[in-house]
């Protein structure tokens, strides 16, 4: 199994991120907080209350701040300092502020919220497998603690840009204040930044974006101003970016079916985008461009001026998100038509016969190679015995939990597994594929005159 390789060291010059994320490590990590920084990572409460433009989601922040559940309620969070090591390893003043929304009010009940790390914000330099930004994702709304890394997993092997993984216990002393307390088991995920671009795309030079909206590539006008909490760029944008962006928007929302079908592919890695689409569908993700229109980043490449989508914030998926309907709807979820209400630029991609091909094909190849519920219930039964002694650490009853939505007739008992979920998914996919099937409409999912291709 590649995950049991060992590789360089953690105090080796060549410790590199596969080192890092290795599915089947836990690593220990330390936080050291003085009572003064502890405080300083309290989140703030600004009490934001919408007011959003055209365009924009229920789901985004005020001008300049975050988007997301918790920051379109007025909730801020700033960095403060810390000591931090991991497996002995350590960093000193380092950067750490709260992350999350729905996870962060979920995980401000248990005192288990997800953070951010960056080693060199305050210290230049500081680097951990040749990397300085990670997230740690706390888990809290998957009971099998493995969606995000099966997921990501899912996407890199379908050929698209996603995160690599790795777990930590987590552990967290306040000077003077608080004795050194375990926090849990977390998800260690790469971040996506300049770093990633490099690895995935091979330049860092292109734009990221992280949309949040319901209403993707819509023409808000000339002036970015109008666009630029929406689309959220991680770094300061050229003119010549900026007016690719908006020239995308004008050519979604005002271009002839003829024109669109033509010229789509000049604009956007339909390849890529294709599969993105599929391994979404497939995992049945609500939380994502299917309806929240959110959790996504999208790369502007420098060279090709195409737009490319990178997967991120999966741990809803397999079925998992609540407001998709029962759990049957959910695993037989529709692949013709797999948008919330009115999503005009999911409508018209998947109305161009060129993507139509590309989409279907990779559904059929994933059936038969990556999707196969055989291969992934075998990751799951050799993730579980690795992380289940740092679940037992946080409390015997979520070990036992676990134990239960992991076995083999887990999907008998806890209706959300992934065992359950893979073996009827993939039976629904090849029902749809076979024309026997046109899926469920989930949720407010579906709506009339989808394209039945």
């Amino acid at each position: 199994m590649a995950g049991l390789l060992t590789g360089a060291n953690i105090d080796s010059k060549d410790f590199k991120p596969n080192d890092l994320f290795n599915i089947m490590k836990v690593w220990t990590v330390e936080f050291v907080f003085t009572p003064e920084q502890w405080k300083g990572i309290a989140p703030k409460y600004a009490g934001f209350g919408g007011g959003f433009a055209a365009g924009a989601s229920r789901l985004q922040g005020p001008q300049g701040a975050r988007n997301g559940l918790s920051a379109a309620s007025g909730i801020e969070f700033d960095w403060t300092y810390a000591n931090f090591s991991i497996d002995g390893k350590q960093f000193s003043d380092i950067a750490v502020r709260y992350k999350g929304n729905g996870t962060f009010r979920q995980g401000q009940n248990s005192g288990k919220i997800s953070l951010k790390v960056d080693l060199n914000k305050y210290v230049k330099g500081q680097k951990l497998a040749k990397l300085d930004k990670f997230n740690f994702a706390n888990n809290i709304t998957d009971a099998g603690w493995m969606n995000e890394e099966l997921s990501y997993r899912l996407f890199r092997d379908a050929g698209v840009p996603a995160p690599r993984t790795s777990y930590a216990r987590i552990y967290v002393t306040v000077t003077g204040e608080a004795a050194r307390e375990y926090w849990g088991l977390y998800s260690i995920v790469e971040d996506v930044d300049e770093k990633f671009m490099a690895d995935r795309f091979g330049t860092s030079d292109g734009l990221l974006l992280k949309p949040v909206t319901t209403s993707l590539f819509h023409d808000l006008g000339d002036d970015w101003a109008k666009y630029n909490q929406t689309y959220d760029p991680k770094e300061p944008m050229s003119a010549e970016q900026t007016k690719r962006v908006i020239d995308f928007c004008k050519f979604v929302t005002s271009s002839s079916d003829e024109e669109f079908a033509a010229k789509l592919g000049d604009w956007v890695d339909l390849d890529e985008f294709a599969r993105f689409m599929a391994v979404t569908v497939w995992l049945t993700d609500l939380d994502s461009i299917l309806d929240n229109g959110q959790n996504f980043y999208v790369f502007l490449h420098p060279e090709t001026k195409k737009f490319s989508f990178i997967a991120w914030d999966q741990d809803h998926s397999f079925g998992q998100f609540g407001r998709g309907g029962s759990t049957a709807a959910r695993r037989n979820f529709t692949i013709f038509h797999p948008w919330s209400g009115n999503n005009p630029f999911l409508q018209r991609v998947f109305a161009v016969p060129a993507f139509q091909a590309l989409y279907m094909a990779k559904l059929a190849e994933f059936q038969k190679t990556i999707f196969r519920p055989e291969r992934l219930i075998e990751q799951v039964n050799e993730i579980a015995p690795v992380i289940r002694p740092a679940i037992k650490e946080e409390s015997e009853d979520k070990a036992k939990w676990f134990d239960m939505v992991v076995s083999d007739n887990g999907a008998d008992n806890y209706s959300e597994t992934v065992k359950g979920f893979v073996q009827a998914r993939a039976k629904s996919v090849a029902d749809q594929l076979d024309g026997k099937s046109q899926g469920s409409v989930v949720g407010g999912f579906g709506g009339r005159g989808g394209p039945r291709f």
